[in-house]
């Protein structure tokens, strides 16, 4: 007869933040279907505007709508995160594993990610030169999509390592240690 162990609320709490963490990580990737092509041509305009050449932005390999290579980190960050939430909350000792190993990496990608958000101004001003206002071209962009997109992305910027660090602590407390021992 097997015994069945009661799974403690800080493996289901760590189990569901990995399932919000993998639904922050699709929050981008699905927008950026849905409206990059409307973002790339009010980006275009903007430079048309200041008397740039928008085939600047194909030059140098920038686009503002997702696709291609640019959906694969996060949708695989994604299903990553959903696995691991799957076992964590299946009880798999395997998960609490793999998610101690992994969830570390995530917080490194969340760290790039802010990084990135908070130098991409930066970013494009060098690239766009000195009579550029890439603030602008950004600006036009953003406006295309939802007004509260930018709430949501600021909250994600927060969330994911937050959630990255509160599951990485929750597997590590005794609780969660008992309810993975074989």
């Amino acid at each position: 007869m097997e015994i069945t162990k009661t799974r403690p609320r800080t493996v289901t709490f760590a189990g569901s933040l990995q399932l919000l963490f993998a639904l922050a990580f699709l929050i981008a990737p699905v927008l950026g279907l849905i409206y990059g092509a409307d973002v790339q041509s009010a980006a275009e305009a903007e430079l048309a505007r200041q008397g740039l050449s928008p085939s600047v932005l194909a030059e140098n390999n920038l686009h503002f709508d997702e696709g291609g290579y640019a959906m694969v980190l996060p949708v695989t960050t994604a299903v990553i995160a959903a696995i691991l939430a799957w076992l964590t909350l299946a009880g798999k000792r395997v998960g609490r594993i793999l998610t101690l190993i992994v969830q570390p990496f995530f917080l490194a990608l969340d760290v790039f990610v802010l990084t990135s958000q908070l130098s991409k101004v930066q970013f494009l001003q060098s690239i766009l030169g000195a009579g550029a206002n890439a603030q602008a071209v950004l600006d036009a962009s953003e406006r295309v999509y939802p007004a509260w997109l930018l709430a949501v992305s600021d909250g994600r910027l927060v969330f994911t390592p937050l959630a990255s660090l509160v599951v990485i602590v929750l597997l590590l407390l005794p609780s969660a240690r008992a309810y993975f021992r074989k």
